[in-house]
């Protein structure tokens, strides 16, 4: 079943799935910073040091 969209709403939905993209892409984006501050950075006083192997294990 096919719906007619006006071309205003087309375009709306357009912007609205840019808006969602970027927002992903942001997110994703903010946690590999985090994750590079983390190793660049070091951790606290009595933490373990941080590996890759503790990164990909969680």
């Amino acid at each position: 079943m096919l719906v007619k969209m006006s071309k205003e709403v087309k375009q709306r939905l357009q912007q609205l799935f840019k808006g969602g993209q970027f927002a992903i892409l942001w997110g994703f984006e903010e946690e590999s910073l985090m994750i590079y501050l983390e190793f660049k950075r070091g951790t606290n006083p009595g933490m373990p040091e941080p590996t890759v192997l503790r990164l990909l294990w969680g």
